[in-house]
């Protein structure tokens, strides 16, 4: 094995420095992209189920049911467009 050019990760993997702390920079922003990604699922399902409220196409169950089925981002979102629009804001 050859030693490292300067500047190239000590594994010889090709990669500079700057090159890696890019990656590791990308890798810890995935999760606050993920989380972000979750948020906006909850206020499409909200949005949805507003839009079938003006509707009148549900029942008091159905918001029950799709309640119980979120959890963490993914409430989170669906809570925050219900309160605004419960609130008087724009659905």
């Amino acid at each position: 094995m050859t030693a490292p050019n300067k500047g190239e990760s000590p594994e010889g993997a090709g990669l500079t420095r700057e090159q890696g702390k890019t990656d590791d920079q990308d890798f810890a922003k995935a999760p606050s992209a993920a989380h972000a990604l979750r948020v906006i699922e909850g206020e499409r399902k909200a949005h949805e189920y507003l839009a079938r409220l003006q509707a009148s196409q549900v029942d008091p169950d159905e918001l029950a049911l799709i309640v119980s089925m979120l959890y963490g981002a993914v409430l989170r979102g669906f809570c925050a467009v219900i309160t605004k629009a419960l609130r008087g804001g724009a659905a």
